[in-house]
């Protein structure tokens, strides 16, 4: 393991830095914690470590100071981490000038620091290739060379450095296995280590088997073996041994994919790649399964979705605020998802672009509603399966119908009598829902909702009740004949008055008239 000194005066920080990080399953050890750089001197000394992560201020000596020393006495193999919560640029250019390369801010971030060391055990394992003779630290050197070989970009040099190494390893068949499992050391807590652990128990023991962390979430095993049906047989064992030591983590979600065996360690990119084709089959088979590229190779996915269609159906339901029509649009479209197997990125781009015009939309209305970050990161965290994604997004779009009702319901009470005055006014007319819609920029359906529980009836109801208490006006009034009365109320068809007139009052106009006079 490589070795790592911790400076900082700040106890806490101190904390924080060992527990942040997953050192051991990551490959490295804390041999010494520091409060100051005189302590981190006398540390250096004693372990030689490989990782010295420093605070910049300290009493005694402070961690430029501290860097300086070391690179004025021959040091020059330490990999200085620079810590600093004051975000000034002159100390990272001082820094520079000691051949610092990492430098990190306060407070610090898991995916920061992960990627930092992540990057530094990458550069160790390289120059371990050229340093490494004796045989038990031939393997620390392989894993380099074949990370290289699989995610780098110098595949000849590293191919060349393994014939020189290990010409057999050209000779036999491989096949590659991802491990990939969601979840962070503070959600997953001190399971995280344990994951892990696991994986790479259930995977040792096997000759020509390597292990390589490509990041915290994802291990690479690569395994070679002399025949087809034998890297078959094996890739197989492993992928169970795994899977059944991951299960019984309760809160672990993880997914094992396998690619596409070939002839020779020069091609074991080939492998890799196939691995990561069948890894994004995840999308429909959920957590906790095996997928194997030989078994979806033939089953692409599919990129044909006529996206605005889909978008307008379900802006529509939200506009109108209609739950139950949402969740039915929403389970149509998703099944549609299933059936076709629509690619996972142009899902993806469905539903953000959906999130992303709801924003507007509701901006529109002048209403802050949607907590932009908040709706960024349930996307993210969601889209790794389509039920995870499918319940973020009819979540999402239930609190817009939510709110959506309750900004129109604010600003209903007004128009609502701006609307019955309209009404009133121009009833003798031939008026219709959309022309109010539009009066006061509501939706039809959704004005024709507020309309009844506010009148106790429909639109045109409405409207034909005004008409016709007005034409009971007019008879009684006026020697107009029915047919006039008809006319001057709006109605374009006589027997369509008579209609309404004997719903209202039970009987003809004539008789009507009678009975009054």
């Amino acid at each position: 393991m490589y070795k790592v000194v911790l400076a900082d005066d700040e106890p806490m920080a101190l904390e924080v830095l060992k527990y942040i990080v997953d050192w051991e399953g990551m490959g490295f050890h804390i041999c010494e914690s520091c409060s100051n750089g005189k302590e981190a001197i006398e540390a250096i000394d004693r372990h030689n470590p490989e990782v010295v992560i420093t605070d910049i201020r300290m009493p005694v000596v402070d961690g430029l100071d501290l860097i300086k020393y070391e690179r004025e006495n021959g040091r020059d193999d330490i990999n200085f981490v620079l810590v600093s919560g004051y975000g000034e640029f002159e100390y990272a250019r001082k820094a520079m000038q000691y051949d610092v390369r990492y430098y990190l801010q306060k407070p610090i971030l898991q995916e920061d620091i992960d990627e930092v060391i992540i990057e530094i055990k990458r550069q160790l394992d390289k120059q371990a290739v050229n340093k490494l003779t004796m045989e038990d630290d031939k393997k620390a050197a392989i894993n380099g060379i074949l990370e290289e070989l699989i995610l780098g970009s110098d595949e000849k040099k590293a191919f060349e450095c393994l014939k020189r190494m290990q010409g057999e390893m050209e000779r036999i068949n491989w096949n590659c296995i991802l491990v990939d499992f969601e979840g962070n050391k503070f959600e997953l807590g001190d399971e995280c280590k344990a994951i892990r652990r696991k994986a790479k128990k259930a995977a040792e023991g096997f000759p020509n088997l390597f292990i390589l962390e490509q990041s915290v979430n994802r291990l690479i095993i690569l395994q070679g073996v002399s025949s087809d049906e034998a890297i078959r047989s094996r890739m197989f064992t492993i992928s169970k041994s795994i899977y059944e030591r991951l299960t019984t983590l309760a809160s672990c979600n993880f997914v094992i994919a396998i690619g596409e065996e070939v002839k020779g360690i020069s091609q074991v990119k080939h492998c890799y790649y196939t691995a990561c084709r069948a890894l994004r089959e995840r999308f429909y088979t959920g957590f906790k399964s095996i997928i194997r590229y030989e078994e979806i190779k033939d089953k692409p996915f599919n990129f044909e979705f006529n996206e605005i269609f889909m978008s307008n159906k379900v802006f529509e339901a939200v506009e109108e605020a209609n739950v139950e029509k949402l969740k039915s649009i929403i389970d149509n479209t998703f099944n549609y998802f299933k059936k076709y197997k629509i690619a996972p990125d142009i899902v993806v781009m469905f539903v953000s672009n959906i999130i992303f015009k709801a924003k507007n939309l509701i901006s529109d209305s002048e209403s802050k509603i949607i907590d932009d970050s908040k709706a960024i990161r349930g996307l993210k965290e969601s889209k790794s399966t389509i039920s995870e994604l499918n319940n973020f997004f009819e979540t999402f779009c239930i609190g817009c119908c939510e709110h959506f009702n309750a900004i129109r319901n604010k600003k209903a009470k007004g128009n609502l009598d701006k609307i019955e005055s309209f009404i009133r006014a121009n009833y003798k007319r031939n008026i219709t829902i959309r022309e109010l819609a539009e009066n006061v920029y509501m939706h039809p359906a959704y004005l024709g909702q507020l309309f009844t529980q506010r009148f106790g009836m429909g639109f045109n109801e409405y409207i034909h009740l005004l008409r016709i208490e007005e034409a009971k006006k007019l008879l009684n009034e006026t020697q107009l004949k029915s047919c006039e009365v008809a006319e001057k109320l709006g109605y374009s068809n006589y027997n369509s008055f008579l209609q309404q007139f004997q719903k209202y009052t039970g009987m003809k106009p004539k008789e009507f008239r009678d009975d009054i006079q």
